[in-house]
């Protein structure tokens, strides 16, 4: 009787699969764990446009600034202090219920040179 393997080739694959995805895992944990306790980069507002996230930042925002955002605004408004492009490749904002122009308090360390910048988001969090 012959036994059913799985081709060598097909086995090492699942095992490198499962190994990235290990790693994968522990990463988001431990950088979740290191922002336990530590005050959020940043403070501002959330608009989702386009189908891109953008960070809004500045004093004396209204709803209706928020609500009207345009390209134009990344470009050439004057009631925004900051704009930034959030990339959140993990899917933080999943079960945070957050929603366009909430205000939110950010963590990340890195951005990316760009215009607007790009925000390699590491945590998100509903601010009132």
């Amino acid at each position: 009787m012959k036994k059913n393997k799985i081709p060598k080739p097909i086995f090492n694959l699942g095992i490198l699969l499962f190994f990235l995805i290990g790693i994968w895992i522990f990463s988001e944990i431990s950088n979740n764990i290191s922002i336990k306790g530590r005050q959020p980069t940043d403070i501002g507002h959330v608009v989702f446009y386009q189908g891109t996230t953008y960070f809004i930042k500045g004093e004396n925002i209204k709803t209706s600034d928020l609500e009207g955002f345009s390209h134009e605004d990344i470009m050439f408004s004057r009631k925004f202090e900051e704009v930034s492009i959030i990339n959140d490749s993990g899917m933080k904002f999943l079960g945070k219920g957050i929603k366009n122009g909430d205000k939110v308090a950010i963590w990340y360390e890195v951005v990316l040179e760009s215009y607007p910048a790009e925000i390699k988001l590491i945590q998100i969090e509903k601010r009132d």
